[in-house]
């Protein structure tokens, strides 16, 4: 095994490829997200926002006249006739099947996540895509972020070696206001936060042989269905891997001193630990961190990790792309693989609903 150095951690990946010819991108949906991840993204990277469409015409006019965008659509289905275009769907889960659904054959398509409502949805948007031939992803985008690439390069250069340990713990205040959908769901945490996690673990560890979850409330948060989780995934006798997710930590009555967003890999060869600097204080956030030590290498932080928003969306629109035209190999977010991470997310909400084992008396 060759050694390393700081500097081979120092120097890891942490961007995807443009693709050689951008193709421009139609939004559908003109929520937060797109307003703070998807067109920062896109304007950074070079990418082209040529249409917009929302039912709230307002939102979509105010969203034009900041990015430049040269057409503001006033129904969807004027929006959705070209298949020169990507067509970036960022509505939330209940609208999504309905939009698929008006999709032209053979377009290309980027799908906000969850998959749907429901696994029945999830399955049911997978068949639609492939019927019409759509070259669809969803926006499972953590693994795409800087830090996320760098913790992969790492691991297919060996510098973890066998993963014995992943972790990932958040006690964050998260501004759930910024969601108003969300007060609708029956299910909140999960399908909508830890869901990029289970899906990045995925990526890492394969797939789980079973799940626990316990998903609370919360008395300041009484208009959510839950906004706290404990999760297990078991991968056998080898592997400890575990999610402990609280984001009602009051920083308005304690500060942020002991708030804290992070994961944790440990392996035969070294170890990663990866700081969510955007969870703090978020949407304001703090700078993102990488450090890893591996064969006698002390902890050494990576450079260039960027920020989880906007900087993974620009990983998964280049995937999408170079994907549609030859340029990569693999969809990494794709339909199917998405799919996967869907039966994972719903297996911890049976789990939710279901009692734990009883104390014996």
């Amino acid at each position: 095994m060759m050694p390393i150095s700081s500097e081979d951690i120092k120097n890891l990946n942490t961007s995807w490829p443009l693709p050689k010819n951008k193709k421009p991108i139609i939004l559908i949906g003109a929520g937060g997200i797109v307003n703070d991840a998807h067109l920062p993204a896109y304007k950074k990277s070079g990418f082209e926002a040529q249409g917009i469409y929302d039912p709230i015409k307002e939102k979509a006019e105010k969203l034009a006249e900041e990015y430049k965008i040269k057409q503001v659509f006033s129904n969807i289905n004027d929006a959705i006739l070209d298949n020169n275009v990507v067509y970036d769907i960022a509505v939330p889960p209940s609208e999504l099947l309905s939009v698929v659904k008006k999709l032209p054959n053979n377009s290309v398509a980027l799908l906000q996540k969850p998959m749907g409502n429901s696994l029945e949805e999830a399955k049911e948007i997978k068949n639609i895509v492939k019927e019409k031939s759509i070259t669809a992803a969803v926006n499972l985008q953590l693994k795409f972020s800087p830090m996320m690439l760098a913790v992969r390069d790492a691991i297919d250069k060996k510098f973890i070696g066998e993963i014995t340990e992943l972790e990932i713990c958040l006690s964050v205040g998260t501004p759930w206001h910024l969601w108003p959908f969300l007060k609708d769901l029956n299910n909140v945490e999960v399908p909508l936060h830890s869901i990029h996690y289970i899906d990045w673990i995925r990526s890492v560890l394969g797939e789980p042989k079973s799940v626990y979850c316990k998903s609370v409330k919360h008395p300041n948060h009484l208009s959510l269905s839950d906004c706290r989780s404990s999760i297990i995934l078991d991968y056998g006798e080898k592997i400890r891997c575990c999610l402990s997710l609280n984001h009602t930590h009051n920083t308005e009555f304690h500060g942020l001193k002991h708030s804290h967003a992070y994961a944790r890999l440990e392996g035969q060869n070294g170890a990663a630990y990866i700081k969510f600097g955007l969870l703090l204080n978020y949407p304001k956030g703090e700078p993102e961190e990488v450090e890893i030590s591996s064969r006698g290498v002390e902890w050494t932080k990576v450079n260039n990790v960027g920020s989880w928003f906007p900087d993974a969306f620009i990983g998964t629109m280049s995937n999408l792309q170079r994907f549609a035209v030859g340029e990569d190999e693999k969809l990494l977010h794709s339909i199917d693989d998405s799919y996967n991470t869907m039966t994972v997310v719903y297996a911890c909400l049976k789990s939710n609903s279901e009692p734990g084992t009883p104390i014996p008396s």
